[in-house]
């Protein structure tokens, strides 16, 4: 590979803190996997880097590159493993898991769940005792958001304490963080500032850290906020030397605190700065990157730097067009007819054995780039719907405009006697949703649920009998709602919106599980009418393995760090983007806005919009096509938006629709759809069980209804991790200390009171056989709750995290995996589990197991096997295999009986019914 000379000076810089200034496709993944190998290389070990990443999606890519380059550079590196790379919030979350014992039982709670929680526990959680700055009491969902993003802001930006006298929500804090930890919850905000305080406050953790921590890597290090930074610095301080990563031009989180004045005065920050620049652009055409750089060369406030094509791809006139339109929906139909001109259009795909392979454009390699897609998607999706281009709305957003999920939302209103649901209207509505279900079906299926409905008003069962979930998933079940059945092709797609709704109810019943049966579903009913499409931030992002061939809508926010050979933006209109700022109220009437440092980057400027669209436009290889309409009706949305004429005043933007049809052509092919796996062991055991349970559970996200028991086999392991770490420390615990074990680690907050205090005394009973039965065997522990990752090639990747290693006085070594009853599985799945422990512990230290082991906790006996060496080459080919059919998306099911019977989606899978029913 020809590297340039700024890529050749950061990949061989090993002295001193370095910071790479990388312009948009400038190669970044790859001069960073390459640095890291040539560190290693210098003498440091995997477990001495810490690499953050933005999302776990690019944590995927670059440990993949890694692991390549360390191949190529190295051969075999033992440890791998070790090297941290992730989210920052994820490094916090470990770092507490791993050295706070109490932390193990907490749970962490995402931003709807936040929002839930906060509004059942109003007053406890500060909100409804706390008021704005005018001193009017806060209102229960009209302030949730507002209430959210000040708790946010007071935790995670720099804060003048003495500008928050009389500010009532402080006190609210207070009350929120107590609730928190009464809950046993962590939220995004708590990860980062316990994980902060507990690296600055206590000196043993910090001496570990200091120890094994040497270098930091910052990827998108423009999009760090002030506690982010904090904890860069902390780790600094510790001796670690600091990698940061970015580009100024791509700053896009300020509104959620993201501090562009990090990377602008980093060099001036940190001592012995090395500052370059990757300018060359490897990703797009001439015309996008001719196209793109003066525009945001408008902003005043950026590090110099100038981005320069490569001719990664041949543009050609026509490529970018930018045209207005009389009406949205004229705008719609022009997009739509343009992917359909443009799919099987060739476009440069180099491989490594072919530098000038071509491909022909798929429906995945277009993406519809919108500032709101909550706002201006419907008459898009319209258009589409109309020609049957398939699409994806990505995240949340328009939800609700798809009609399966609008159907669903039908039925929980149905569940709740909504006026004017009635079962002929959710008959029609089922009918009409285009899902190839009958009439007999349908009715079916409504009827069960009006049988469940009527014993809402004299409930005998427990909570668990009453689940939202069970309920939404047994009407699919009996409507016959399978993705084989769904006309046109369209099954991928209408199980992935599901799916979504299967997320929400999950989200919802996370937090009111114990509510009153008719309650809990009329709340329900209220949060998917005025609360559900709100919700969930227009960034919110999907499961990585969801890969159908379709066109992606989704915000621009979304798209940062991806690409597409052809890119549409449209609703450029003013007032949209750049957005206007929106009056009412906000989170700066229930905070002042002097008491945060640098709060301006909070409401956003027109050089903050620059940068989003600057992203906008470098997400395209080749086609570009920038669009508006005026909006009818709507005087705020009538004109262009003021970035048009600077956009125009590109010689490579047409101001004409152009004609594709001369265009060389190939069949449309899609790329490869998930270039990175990276399995868990849990992902992995559900495709070795059934790859068709995977497909619903892990790629479109149906969730299994909630377990009354839920945690206790979790609180069984943490207990245990905590005996194994003390007595790795030669601090053994005793049988008498079971009791105070299960205090601190048990969490099973879905169990009902008689429940509860069963699986309290099956805890301690378990618990005091373990250390009755093991403590002769403590002091063998090599190795607790220790990570393993394996690197199979070809960008498969599985990790996990073994129970426990015991090496006698002979050398020999077993791997334990520890097992109850709550985590119960096939043997045969098991043992593969163990095989992939024995591949991990060979990668980690470079030395084979011995024996693996399974150890029945209930049944307090052991299983051991020993390592078999066509059980390792078998189980490899396995993993393979689901990498194999991840990429091809061919995961059929596999039904036996037994299994089948065992299924938490059953009733979803037409060859498991069938199997059942024999």
């Amino acid at each position: 590979m020809n590297f340039t000379p700024a890529q050749l000076q950061a990949i061989g810089h090993h002295a001193g803190n370095l910071q790479l200034i990388a312009c948009a496709g400038s190669g970044k993944t790859e001069v960073v996997a390459r640095r890291v190998a040539a560190l290693l290389k210098n003498g440091l070990k995997p477990a001495n880097i810490v690499a953050f990443t933005f999302t776990d999606k690019a944590a995927a890519e670059l440990k993949e590159r890694i692991f390549n380059r360390c191949r190529e550079e190295l051969g075999s590196v033992n440890g791998m493993a070790e090297m941290y790379i992730g989210t920052i919030h994820a490094f916090c979350l470990d770092l507490l898991k791993a050295e706070v014992p109490k932390y193990l039982k907490y749970d962490v709670l995402n931003e709807v769940q936040q929002s839930l929680f906060i509004d059942r526990h109003s007053n406890k959680s500060g909100f409804t005792t706390s008021t704005d700055l005018t001193g009017r009491k806060l209102e229960r969902y009209k302030d949730t958001p507002h209430y959210l993003a000040a708790m946010s802001i007071l935790r995670e930006a720099d804060i003048d304490e003495k500008a928050l006298a009389g500010c009532s929500v402080v006190t609210g804090l207070s009350s929120y963080r107590d609730l928190l930890n009464e809950s046993r919850y962590f939220d995004y905000s708590a990860i980062m500032e316990t994980a902060v305080d507990v690296l600055t406050n206590e000196p043993e953790i910090r001496k570990r850290l200091a120890a094994r921590i040497k270098h930091i890597i910052v990827d998108e290090y423009q999009d760090v906020n002030p506690i982010q930074e904090a904890m860069v610095w902390s780790l600094h301080e510790l001796g670690a030397q600091v990698c940061v990563v970015g580009d100024d031009d791509q700053t896009i989180y300020q509104w959620r605190g993201s501090d562009v004045q990090n990377i602008l005065t980093f060099q001036r920050r940190y001592t012995k700065v090395t500052q370059l620049r990757l300018e060359d652009n490897f990703r797009s055409s001439q015309g996008i990157v001719e196209t793109a750089r003066p525009f945001i060369e408008q902003n005043s406030e950026r590090l110099p730097k100038k981005m320069r094509p490569t001719d990664a791809q041949t543009y050609e006139p026509g490529d970018i067009v930018a045209l207005s339109f009389n009406t949205p929906d004229q705008e719609a139909t022009y997009i739509a007819q343009t992917i359909q001109a443009l799919r099987g259009v060739a476009i440069k795909e180099p491989t490594k054995e072919d530098p000038n392979h071509m491909r022909g454009i798929s429906w995945s390699d277009i993406a519809i780039l919108l500032r709101s897609v909550r706002a201006n998607a419907e008459p898009i999706t319209h258009a589409l719907d109309q020609a049957q281009i398939p699409y994806l709305v990505v995240g949340m957003n328009n939800l609700f405009g798809t009609t399966e999920a609008e159907a669903a939302r039908q039925l929980f209103y149905f569940m709740v006697s909504r006026p004017g649901v009635d079962a002929a209207g959710l008959e029609r509505t089922w009918l009409n949703a285009g899902l190839g279900l009958t009439t007999a079906d349908v009715r079916r299926a409504i009827a069960t649920a009006a049988s469940s409905r009527a014993q809402f008003d004299n409930p005998t069962e427990r909570f668990g009998f009453y689940s939202i979930q069970r309920t939404f998933q047994t009407f699919l079940e009996e409507a016959g709602v399978r993705e084989e059945k769904v006309p046109y092709g369209r099954g991928e797609i209408v199980f992935y919106n599901l799916g979504k709704f299967s997320q929400l109810i999950s989200d919802f019943e996370t937090i009111h599980y114990h509510s009153e049966p008719k309650e809990k579903y009329k709340s329900f009913a209220n949060f998917l009418e005025f609360q559900a499409e709100d919700a969930y931030p227009e960034g919110w992002q999907d499961n990585q393995y969801a890969n159908p061939d379709a066109v992606r809508i989704m915000t621009v926010h979304q798209a940062k760090g991806m690409q597409w050979p052809v890119v549409f933006v449209p609703a450029l209109l003013k007032n949209r983007f750049p957005s206007k700022k929106q009056g009412g109220r906000n989170a700066w009437h229930l905070i002042p806005r002097a008491a945060v440092k640098g709060q301006p980057r909070y409401e956003g400027t027109i050089e903050d919009e620059r940068r989003l669209f600057y992203v906008a436009m470098t997400r395209s290889q080749k086609f570009l096509h920038l669009t508006y309409a005026p909006i009818p009706g709507n005087q705020l949305f009538q004109t262009k938006s003021v970035f048009w004429d600077d956009v125009l005043v590109s010689k490579f933007v047409k101001r004409r629709s152009q004609d594709y049809s001369q265009r060389h052509r190939l069949p449309p092919t899609p790329r490869k759809g998930v270039s990175n796996v990276v399995f868990s062991f849990s992902d992995l055991k559900y495709f070795f069980e059934c790859p068709y349970q995977f497909k619903l559970r892990i790629l479109y996200g149906f969730n299994a209804p909630i377990h009354e028991a839920l945690g206790y086999g979790r609180s069984l392991h943490n207990a245990l991790a905590e005996v194994h770490a003390c007595a790795t420390r030669g601090d053994h615990v005793s049988e008498g200390e079971a009791r105070d074990l299960v205090k601190t680690h048990l969490h099973t907050p879905y169990a009902y009171p008689a429940l509860k205090e069963k699986l309290e005394a099956a805890a301690e009973k378990v618990l005091r056989d373990y250390v009755h039965d093991n403590k002769a065997l403590f002091d063998k522990i090599e190795f607790s709750e220790k990570q393993i990752e394996i690197n199979l090639g070809d960008g498969v990747t599985v990790n996990g995290r073994v129970d426990l290693v015991r090496r006698i006085d002979t050398g020999e070594t077993t791997i334990v995996d520890l097992k109850s009853t709550d985590r119960a599985q096939p043997e045969e799945v098991t043992e593969t589990q163990l095989h992939i422990y024995a591949l991990g512990y060979e990668e980690l230290t470079g030395r084979r197991a011995d024996y693996v082991e399974i150890y029945e906790l209930d049944e307090r006996k052991r299983k051991p096997r020993s390592v078999d060496d066509d059980f390792i080459e078998d189980v490899k080919r396995k993993v393979r295999d689901a990498a194999r059919a991840l990429h091809q998306s061919h995961m059929p099911a596999a039904p036996t009986p037994a299994k089948c019977r065992k299924c938490d989606y059953l009733g979803l899978c037409t060859a498991g019914q069938g199997e059942c029913n024999r």
